[in-house]
């Protein structure tokens, strides 16, 4: 199981000091996030989109490049891109780019996001959603496959003779499908042969371990089973003791649970106790290989991100999570 890191870019204020750093910082510090992953050792570094609201990442490819300019061996990827609000175009043009700057470690994690907020306004009606993914997706790959490409389809005008500049350095470039709250999402997935990119933050690592099973029992059936590639991702928090990592912790991921159920209309009391015992972890560097190693004995995923920059948690505080993470963790689960 490899190991990475995913930040969503929520920007919330520090609930403990009470205040908020500005935007600028907020991304440099997701920017920084992916260079100090690099230098202890971890796979990947992986950021979301989102789209008027306080999570602030418009515009994860951006946020790779400028990694990519201070890094030469960690993997980019997005987290997710939401597909239908995309012109697969100009997305080709942009992940090329990334590519090529950054010699070939980008990778693309499509999907539609848990809502349908942002839709309206990029034009897209949230009932066609599967339907616009698949189709620009099928363009995607063919502007990746082909040098001249003709193409004609319901959602973009249509291609006569184009070549895209530039051309994408990977012969092949991996891209996932973020999905699999139902069975037929992951039938879905399957259908297309894609890599799967559990929503995992949202239930214990058990609960999605028949959806998986079901997932690998497809692409195998249907010859891709090479192919079956699962990630899953967890909000993580560490310190030297179980109580500390608890006590530290729990001002940020009760805010941000808080903050987020808002965002989602959803009056579920916020239960921190419960959290740390479902899907998130936290804990001390043994309790936190244990949990993980359960995760992986539970999913055998390919890799596992890890979000540790929520709430406001300051920059310095991810860091040392970071680095005691690194020191005592990853050694442990591979």
């Amino acid at each position: 199981m490899e190991l990475g890191l995913l930040s969503l870019g929520d920007w919330l204020p520090d609930p403990v000091a009470g205040t908020r750093v500005s935007q600028q910082q907020r991304l440099r510090s997701i920017v920084d996030l992916g260079v100090e992953g690099e230098e202890l050792g971890f796979d990947m570094v992986a950021v979301g989109e989102h789209h008027f609201n306080d999570y602030i990442v418009s515009s994860p490819l951006m946020i790779l490049a400028a990694i990519a300019s201070r890094t030469s061996r960690i993997r980019l990827a997005t987290a997710v891109t939401l597909m239908p609000l995309h012109d697969p175009v100009r997305l080709a043009e942009d992940f090329n780019t990334l590519d090529q700057l950054s010699g070939g470690r980008a990778e693309l994690v499509l999907g539609r996001g848990i809502s349908s907020d942002g839709y309206a306004e990029f034009g897209v009606e949230p009932a066609a959603a599967r339907e616009v993914t698949v189709q620009k997706l099928q363009l995607l790959r063919g502007l990746w496959s082909e040098r001249e490409v003709t193409w004609n389809g319901a959602h973009r005008p249509a291609l006569s003779a184009v070549e895209i500049q530039p051309h994408v350095l990977q012969p092949d470039p991996r891209v996932w499908m973020g999905t699999g709250m139902s069975e037929d999402s992951v039938r879905w997935t399957a259908e297309l042969g894609m890599p799967l990119m559990l929503p995992s933050i949202f239930k214990p690592a058990e609960e999605w371990r028949d959806l998986v099973a079901l997932y690998r029992q497809l692409m195998a059936e249907s010859g891709k089973g090479a192919k079956a590639f699962v990630g899953a991702c967890s909000h993580v928090h560490i310190a030297p003791t179980s109580q500390e990592a608890r006590d530290s912790w729990r001002p940020y991921l009760t805010g941000y649970a808080e903050w987020a159920n808002r965002m989602r209309k959803s009056d579920v009391r916020v239960d921190f106790d419960r959290i740390v015992a479902g899907p998130a972890v936290c804990g001390s560097p043994a309790e936190v290989a244990e949990r993980l190693l359960s995760l992986k004995e539970a999913l055998q995923p390919d890799i596992h991100l890890s979000v540790f920059d929520i709430g406001g948690l300051p920059a310095p505080r991810v860091s040392a999570n970071l680095e005691l993470f690194a020191s005592e963790v990853i050694w442990k689960i591979r």
